[in-house]
């Protein structure tokens, strides 16, 4: 009696696990399947937002995670978490960024750990932006959320107002819209176009209703609030006498040293999107920078950045001087990116 008690329990155990079984390894990925989930995982570098940004509305439309990872090689611990990850059968990964944002290695040492990879990235953040929008949408959308490449907080909120209303996500320059938000938008055949932020200008919106979109700009003014200064203490006369000097003399000097300025200044509108990027990063090192540390900082191969360079020195904006056996690369000439 007490051994027919006995296999009747253990026939009860094995038949618990082959249903958990059945239900861990059955159930999920059929669910997974039915709502349209072609990734499981995206893959990220954890050196620059925009990447993360761009990806926050796919990640709600697909409701998966993101994973940022070192760009350049997978550490043991991220290796730990993506082994772990693997074996509930979530195998399909899509990296957002192209080699050089992040590596192939990185992309071999994923495949060597069971997954399935898909890569989506463009040489520059507005192509990669326009690359994920149309692979999302195939089928094209009746609107479309606009935000700057370059202001990080616009692109943000741009994000968030992308996941709460299931709209694909655009990036273009500040003062004007790129090749590629250009592209995006005639192949995704929108109706209306939402601007956000006050990184954009208002020739883009110009431009954007010229081509037939209903453009909405939320966020255009920002208010911001300043603390009223101190009631000033009294101010001896000799300084008074200073001041009255100095407002007379600062404007004929602010006169010819803006009227010598100007003559060395350059219109933004004379760069390409790429010239605009490399400026931008040369400015961000403060004018002066080794040619060797650009391709890092803007995301372009070495190729790429010796042709820009050498296409901005040819426009006499930078100089190149040979030290040891890299270039120092230096601005020589005005350029506002934020005009």
């Amino acid at each position: 009696m007490v051994r027919l008690r006995n296999k009747i329990l253990i026939s009860l155990s094995l038949l618990s696990l082959v249903i958990i079984s059945l239900v861990s390894f059955t159930f999920f990925p059929v669910k997974a399947q039915e709502s349209g989930h072609r990734y499981d995982l995206i893959i990220v570098r954890n050196d620059d937002l925009i990447d993360y940004i761009v990806a926050l509305p796919y990640s709600k439309k697909l409701d998966i995670p993101i994973l940022p990872v070192n760009p350049q090689m997978l550490d043991d611990k991220t290796k730990a978490q993506l082994q772990s990850y693997v074996q509930f059968g979530w195998k399909n990964v899509l990296i957002i960024g192209n080699s050089n944002a992040v590596s192939k290695e990185v992309e071999d040492e994923l495949l060597s750990l069971g997954f399935s990879v898909t890569r989506i990235g463009g040489d520059v953040r507005t192509e990669t932006a326009e690359k994920l929008a149309l692979h999302f949408y195939p089928d094209g959308a009746d609107t479309v959320v606009l935000a700057s490449a370059l202001d990080y907080g616009s692109a943000l909120a741009a994000a968030r107002f992308a996941m709460n209303y299931g709209y694909p996500l655009l990036l273009t320059l500040e003062n004007d819209l790129s090749e590629f938000a250009i592209e995006g938008l005639k192949r995704l055949h929108p109706k209306q176009v939402i601007m956000i932020g006050a990184g954009l200008s208002p020739e883009i919106e110009k431009k954007l209703e010229e081509m037939g979109y209903s453009v909405f700009w939320y966020g255009k003014n920002v208010t911001i609030t300043i603390t009223p200064p101190k009631e000033p203490s009294p101010i001896p006369w000799v300084v008074i006498g200073a001041v009255i000097s100095l407002v007379i003399t600062v404007p004929i000097i602010l006169y010819w040293a803006k009227k010598k300025w100007a003559a060395n200044r350059v219109p933004i509108e004379v760069l390409t999107e790429k010239e605009r990027i490399v400026v931008k990063a040369i400015l961000e090192r403060g004018g002066k920078v080794k040619q060797e540390e650009l391709p890092e900082l803007t995301g372009y191969s070495r190729p790429t950045v010796s042709r820009i360079v050498q296409e901005l020195e040819k426009k006499q904006l930078v100089t190149r001087e040979k030290v040891g056996k890299t270039f120092i690369v230096k601005l020589i000439k005005e350029i506002n990116l934020k005009e």
